[in-house]
């Protein structure tokens, strides 16, 4: 049996084995993320969840953050502030990661999750590359387990990126060094908040 072969047999076993894990969970919530260096941000984002069992699931989830500023609720809702055309950052996690469950069955059920992130980054004062990190969750879920459920969850996110500089453009920013390129930390705490649909 040829290589190519083993794989999709492996891929189909491990489908049939998945069995329940067809039934899923679709979120929609709002964000909030706090970095060390790039100021706050508001935002959102989509969750897609597959449980392999009661308790293990894998997720995968998108968040977008326009502006890392130190006024992220009006920044959120107004994109033509002058703020955005001079030192913005904007993020775009995309995560994929386990999430673990504990109380299945119950109507407040709390959750670990952790994985990797694929950051994709840009920015209005200089070029800034793509970048990899990983994100940690304590959350949970209140409802019955069938149809719309509330959830709300901390996390952390860890980053650092890379930021090309033009010194011209950052005058006015603080805790950066002018030189030809900057290591902008983005570590930070954040919140999520919204609604979750078992499907």
């Amino acid at each position: 049996m040829t290589s190519s072969k083993r794989t999709l047999c492996a891929v189909v076993t491990a489908i049939a084995l998945a069995g329940p894990a067809w039934a899923g969970e679709f979120s929609l919530f709002g964000s909030f993320w706090d970095t060390d260096i790039a100021g706050d941000a508001g935002g959102g984002g989509i969750d897609f969840a597959f449980p392999f069992n009661e308790t293990l699931a894998l997720e995968m989830r998108a968040s977008y953050f326009e502006e890392l500023t130190d006024d992220p609720l009006e920044n959120a809702f107004d994109s033509d502030a002058q703020a955005f055309q001079e030192q913005g950052i904007q993020a775009l996690p995309l995560d994929l990661g386990l999430r673990i469950r504990f109380a299945p069955g119950s109507g407040f059920r709390p959750y670990l999750a952790g994985g990797g992130t694929y950051f994709l980054l840009d920015s209005d004062f200089g070029n800034i590359n793509d970048e990899v990190g990983y994100y940690a969750t304590l959350g949970a879920t209140m409802g019955d387990g069938e149809g719309a459920e509330f959830f709300v969850e901390g996390l952390y996110r860890k980053l650092t990126a890379r930021v090309e500089l033009d010194p011209e453009d950052l005058e006015d920013i603080d805790d950066i060094d002018i030189e030809d390129h900057a290591n902008v930390d983005l570590d930070g705490f954040g919140v999520n908040l919204g609604v979750r649909w078992i499907f």
